[in-house]
C-alpha cells in the first residue's frame, strides 16, 4: 500500500503531533510534571462556572438539542449572532454574524487559510505565507499543501535591563513581494510571549492592504478575550483583516472551538472548506 503525496507529506514526523503525544501521555500519568505546551490550567472556580452552564443546558434540553442536530457548517447561528453583537457593543466594530465562521479549533483555521492565501495558483504561480517574526508556533510548520510554503524575517531585538529583550519587527527589511500570499502574526507569540506592540500591528495592516494580501492575526491567547495578556494591546479588526480566535486558552480545549472574524467573501470560503472537510461544528450554546 503507498500514499499520495499528499498522504507522504501529512504521515512524515512532526513537531506538532509530537507536542500533543506528549500533552496526552502527560496526563495519563500520574504525578507528570507538564512543563511542555499544551492543555490551560484547570482553574477551580472557572471548572465551577463550566460544571454551572452544562448542568443548566442539560436541564433545559440545550445540550441535548445541539447533540442531536446538525448546524450550518459556518457555526450555530445563535454563537455566530450574539458573538457579533459583543464585538459591536465592546470594540465598536462594524461586524455581523456574516463575519463569523467556526471551525474545528484554531488548527483547522490556520490550515484552512494558509492553503486558501498561499500555494500554487491557477497560473502556476505559487504565493507564500510570510511570519514578519520568528520564533513562532510549531503547529504552523506543516500545515501547508505545498512544501515551502512559509517565510520568515529576521527580528529587531531589543535588549532590556535586567537581562530582558523584546522582539520587534525590522520593517527596514522586511520583504513582501509578488510571492507573498498572506501575513501571518500570533498576538502574545507562541512560544515566547512577545506582544506585537499596537503601532507595529497598523504598519503591517497597512503594507498588507497596499499589496492587496490579508494580514491574519492569530489571537488564541490575546484581547479581547481570553485576554492572557500582560502589556498593553488594543484589539483591530477591518476587512482586510482575518483576525482568529479560540476557546482553548479560555479554558474549554475540548470544545474544539476556533473562531475566524473576517470579510464575508473568506467566511463564504471557510464555510465551504467546513462543509467539505467537517460537515458542521458541534458547540454547545446557552444563552
Amino acid at each position: 500500500m503507498t500514499f499520495s503525496l499528499f498522504g507522504d507529506k501529512f504521515t512524515r514526523h512532526s513537531g506538532i503531533t509530537l507536542l500533543m503525544e506528549d500533552l496526552n501521555d502527560g496526563l495519563r500519568t500520574p504525578g507528570a510534571i507538564m512543563l511542555g505546551g499544551g492543555n490551560p490550567a484547570q482553574i477551580p472556580e472557572m471548572q465551577d462556572y463550566f460544571q454551572t452552564l452544562l448542568t443548566d443546558m442539560l436541564e433545559s434540553g440545550k445540550a441535548t438539542d445541539a447533540l442531536c442536530n446538525y448546524d450550518g457548517p459556518q457555526g450555530k447561528t445563535e454563537l455566530l449572532t450574539l458573538l457579533a453583537g459583543m464585538l459591536r457593543e465592546k470594540l465598536g466594530w462594524d461586524i455581523e454574524a456574516q463575519n463569523i465562521a467556526l471551525t474545528n479549533g484554531s488548527q483547522s483555521a490556520f490550515f484552512y487559510l494558509f492553503n486558501l492565501f498561499a500555494g500554487r495558483r491557477a497560473d502556476g504561480r505559487v504565493k507564500k505565507v510570510l511570519f514578519p517574526l520568528a520564533p513562532e508556533y510549531i503547529g504552523y510548520a506543516d500545515a501547508g499543501l505545498e512544501e515551502d510554503l512559509f517565510v520568515s524575517a529576521r527580528p529587531n531585538i531589543e535588549l532590556l535591563p535586567e537581562g530582558q529583550f523584546k522582539y520587534h519587527v525590522d520593517f527596514e527589511h522586511l520583504h513582501i513581494g509578488e510571492e507573498t500570499g498572506m501575513i501571518c502574526v500570533s498576538r502574545p507569540t507562541n512560544p515566547t510571549g512577545n506582544v506585537i506592540t499596537d503601532e507595529e500591528l497598523l504598519k503591517l495592516d497597512a503594507l498588507a492592504n497596499q499589496h492587496g494580501i490579508p494580514l491574519v492575526i492569530d489571537n488564541a491567547y490575546g484581547v479581547p478575550f481570553p485576554g492572557i495578556i500582560f502589556s498593553e494591546a488594543r484589539p483591530l479588526w477591518n476587512p482586510n483583516i482575518v483576525l482568529c480566535m479560540s476557546l482553548s486558552k479560555l479554558g474549554l480545549p475540548g470544545s474544539r472551538c476556533g473562531i475566524i472574524i473576517a470579510n464575508e467573501k473568506i467566511i463564504t470560503a471557510i464555510t465551504n472548506m467546513n462543509a467539505l472537510s467537517a460537515w458542521h461544528l458541534a458547540v454547545l450554546v446557552r444563552r
